[in-house]
């Protein structure tokens, strides 16, 4: 059973963000299928409670999606879902101020509210078009690591080819803070990519841009 590489990774994404600035970057597609667990196979045993929870979220996003692709659903139906699943088990607000990095400080309260809600819509809209990108993957949950005070859950997408991909999700108090996918952490990827159009078009560029993407 093979892995992607993580420099092929790197370099693919890197060339992706040059094109597309604010898109989700192409290393993103695996974060997709981490993000909807396409298809739980395994668990966590024996595990402290904490950690049972943590893996049972990543879990219960699996069917969800799983249930949704079966369904056929519509466009307009992956995305309500997608949308109810980000809220409910997607800390977005934190995410928000992470990626936003250094400029949420600076941002007004307005701006704040504009930004967080451009960034969900935007994020809803790509994870749902990635939908179409499912061929079979499967989602292996690996252990789940306490680090006080977030879990840590260990887990692999295995392609149809036989191919793995790692990922980790950062769970706090039952939320999805981070997915980690071979290193690189998406919510890091995703702050440099803003830092890099904010530099270029400011802030108000950026949540433009994010609205447009989400409509």
């Amino acid at each position: 059973m093979g892995r992607a590489g993580p420099r092929s990774a790197w370099r693919a994404e890197r060339s992706f963000q040059r094109e597309n600035p604010v898109s989700m970057p192409t290393l993103s597609r695996r974060s997709v299928l981490s993000g909807v667990g396409i298809l739980v196979t395994g668990a966590v045993v024996a595990a402290p409670a904490s950690a049972q929870d943590s893996a049972a979220l990543i879990s219960g996003i699996s069917s969800r999606v799983l249930a949704l692709l079966k369904t056929g659903a519509s466009d307009a139906q992956r995305e309500l879902e997608m949308s109810a699943i980000l809220r409910e088990s997607f800390d977005m607000n934190s995410i928000g101020r992470t990626v936003l990095g250094r400029h949420w400080s600076a941002a007004t309260p307005e701006q704040r509210q504009r930004f967080i809600a451009a960034f969900e819509k935007a994020e809803v809209r790509a994870y749902s078009s990635r939908f179409r990108e499912y061929s079979g993957q499967s989602l292996v949950i690996g252990k789940v690591t306490h680090h006080n005070p977030k879990d840590l859950v260990d887990a692999q997408i295995v392609q149809p080819n036989g191919q793995t991909v790692r990922l980790v999700w950062e769970v706090m108090n039952g939320k999805i803070l981070d997915v980690t996918i071979e290193g690189v952490s998406m919510a890091i990827t995703r702050r440099s990519d803003f830092n890099a159009y904010i530099q270029r078009n400011g802030l108000d560029g950026l949540i433009a841009e994010l609205e447009r993407r989400g409509s």
